[in-house]
């Protein structure tokens, strides 16, 4: 029995730049206690959809149909829809640290929920609902959290607060939107877990927005697909694993870590999404699709029912094939590394002859830490101590992955190491030299061989500033360059790193969160550096755009012999980069060895559960599936 039937839904938002078409004709049910999917690239549809259908998106122009318990939620009042809110359909954003109020506890914030929907209910009565509440969506010692503020809690249990403020009044169907994104691998499983957990328990329908279809696949009973505002496939999530209709969906599996298990190449889907201020003519993954063909840039596809259950807006009857994994580097980059090798074999060997003098020790490891210890005093407050006794040894051409839950001590060690931390004690020897004793002259120096690229493209690149300016700044800062000069080592590291060097003048707004990246990742090659420390680079990124950012990163390495340290909570990402893996726990490495070993082998507790936490299992191909025939087709 369906409880949500959504019919030939268009979402329409007006703008300076003219209205755009965010969503187009997309219909689907959702039935009782099912948990249902919605999946696709930023910029989809997704959020649009699901925020219009529930009255959260004023001035836009939405046109169709969407019963809820028996009302159409687009022709419903604001006071209908209010009261359903919360009432009936409960929300998940995001972020829970934006969408909890910072000045209120986390307990005053559900109680507050309750006595709006419900006034008659008592403050006492309203507060033992509330613990019951915590309690059941996992927080320890509810009782005594209860009056804690939002910022006293993990990302993670934030977001089982915002899962208990959605459920406190057991509403009849849940929107998740992306709830997990932000959150490491086992607080994303616990949280998954939570909300499976709800619906098995109390019989709450859940849709469930999200970027990765592997996450989905584990946890999601139906999915759809959604591209530019686009329905493009739906059916059983076992289907849309074993055996996608769509090359958009077979596409997103290819651009995932997960989808790989023996360290292939990541396969991204090629270009960008269209603008959504013209309707495209014909299918809108065309100008992407490795399958299309002339007649899939002129006419709009027919939308075919399989016998399985799937339903597909698609020229080809045949299964779609998937996309060659091409090299992000070329020929041009190749020569630079052929250069680049002669320009370092050439300096060592004026170094050895005494007519020049060599910087570096060569044979000595990038870094070096023993017994490394940090502390955080917060004034009257107890010491907070970060790191706790660790060693490592980073060999030059190492890429080594920094693993582990957020707060354990990745950033911070990553940060002592390249100097930008003092250490409480211990040692740190970066390129031969300690930390400690380095003069201001030679840290200056030493600061030419150690560069970073950060998590977030969007807040690491100064919005004012052009590109080239961005990436030139360090050579101009540690070499005095400027001119022409300049400019043409700038487009040098732009077609470096694929992005198109005509682009010199453009403003970080005017590329795509991956191009972003890949400027991150120009910037820190600017100066030739030994070591490159990778901060979580594309866990802020979309599936298929985070496929070419780790093969680009595999591909200079390749090319170039740069040194890693890559810092991340997933292991499956890891992967596709690292060749060794150092798994730390609360300040403390638990365990170190290469990659392979790790994943066949883990010893340690907490490793097995983050590889557990990693790893989605992929559901089996139905019999049904495998036999599927055509059902019925429809024109658009």
């Amino acid at each position: 029995m369906s409880i949500l039937q959504v019919h030939d839904v268009s979402v329409d938002l007006p703008t300076e730049d003219g209205v755009v078409h965010a969503v187009q004709h997309v219909s689907f049910d959702v039935d009782k206690g099912e948990v249902f999917g919605i999946v696709g690239e930023s910029g989809s549809g997704k959020s649009v959809l699901t925020q219009a259908i529930t009255g959260l998106m004023p001035g836009a122009e939405v046109h169709g149909t969407a019963v809820f318990d028996g009302v159409d939620l687009l022709k419903a009042t604001p006071r209908q829809l209010r009261s359903m809110r919360g009432n009936k359909i409960g929300m998940i954003f995001q972020d829970p640290l934006s969408s909890l109020h910072p000045y209120f506890t986390i307990g005053s914030q559900i109680v507050e929920v309750i006595r709006t929907h419900e006034p008659k209910t008592s403050r006492d009565d309203a507060k033992a609902r509330a613990i019951e509440m915590l309690e059941m969506v996992g927080i320890k010692n509810a009782d005594k959290r209860f009056g804690d503020y939002p910022h006293q809690f993990s990302g993670g249990m934030r977001q089982r607060v915002m899962i208990a403020m959605a459920l406190v009044l057991r509403p009849e169907i849940i929107i998740a939107d992306e709830p997990t994104t932000a959150l490491d691998v086992t607080i994303q499983k616990q949280v998954l877990d939570v909300l499976r957990d709800m619906s098995d328990k109390l019989g709450t329908t859940v849709v469930m927005i999200s970027h990765d279809l592997t996450l989905l696949g584990s946890f999601a009973d139906r999915a759809m697909v959604m591209y530019a505002g686009h329905q493009l496939e739906m059916g059983p999530v076992s289907a849309l694993f074993s055996r996608p209709a769509h090359p958009y969906t077979l596409g997103l599996l290819h651009s995932s870590p997960d989808a790989e298990n023996d360290r292939k190449r990541l396969t991204p889907i090629e270009g960008r999404m269209p603008s959504l201020l013209d309707i495209p003519v014909g299918c809108v993954f065309a100008p992407r699709c490795p399958n299309a063909t002339d007649r899939c840039g002129l006419t709009a596809p027919p939308r075919r029912t399989l016998s399985d259950g799937v339903t597909v807006s698609c020229w080809r009857r045949a299964d779609p094939t998937p996309a060659e994994a091409k090299p992000e580097i070329d020929e041009f980059v190749l020569q630079r590394a052929r250069d680049r090798a002669e320009e370092q074999a050439a300096a060592k060997d004026a170094a050895a002859n005494g007519t020049e003098e060599w910087p570096l020790d060569k044979n000595a490891p990038i870094a070096l830490v023993e017994d490394l210890h940090l502390t955080y005093n917060a004034g009257t407050r107890k010491a907070v101590e970060v790191l706790k006794g660790i060693d490592l040894t980073v060999n030059r051409g190492d890429s080594i992955g920094l693993v582990g839950e957020s707060g354990c001590g990745k950033t911070t060690l990553a940060r002592v190491i390249a100097g930008l931390l003092p250490a409480t004690s211990g040692k740190v020897m970066l390129l031969g030299q300690d930390n400690s004793t380095v003069s201001r002259a030679e840290w200056r120096e030493q600061r030419r061989h150690v560069q970073l690229v950060f998590q977030d493209p969007y807040g690491s690149l100064n919005p004012r500033r052009r590109v080239g300016s961005i990436i030139g700044e360090p050579i101009r800062i540690q070499h005095h360059w400027s001119g022409n000069r300049l400019k043409k080592r700038v487009q040098e590291l732009m077609e470096l790193v694929g992005l198109n060097p005509e682009h010199y003048n453009r403003y970080p707004g005017e590329f795509s969160g991956g191009q972003r990246q890949r400027i991150g990742i120009a910037r820190a090659l600017a100066l030739d550096p030994e070591l490159i420390i990778f901060d979580e680079p594309v866990s802020a990124l979309d599936v298929s755009i985070q496929a070419q950012i780790l093969n680009l990163i595999q591909d200079l390495q390749d090319a170039f012999g740069y040194t890693y340290l890559f810092i991340s909570h997933d292991l499956a990402v890891v992967r596709h980069v690292c060749s060794r893996v150092v798994v730390i726990e609360n300040g403390r490495i638990v365990e170190r060895g290469d990659t392979e070993r790790i994943y066949d082998a883990p010893q340690a507790p907490f490793t097995k559960r983050l590889l557990a936490a990693s790893i989605r299992a992929v559901p089996p191909e139905s019999q049904e599936t495998a036999h599927r025939t055509l059902v019925k087709e429809v024109v658009a």
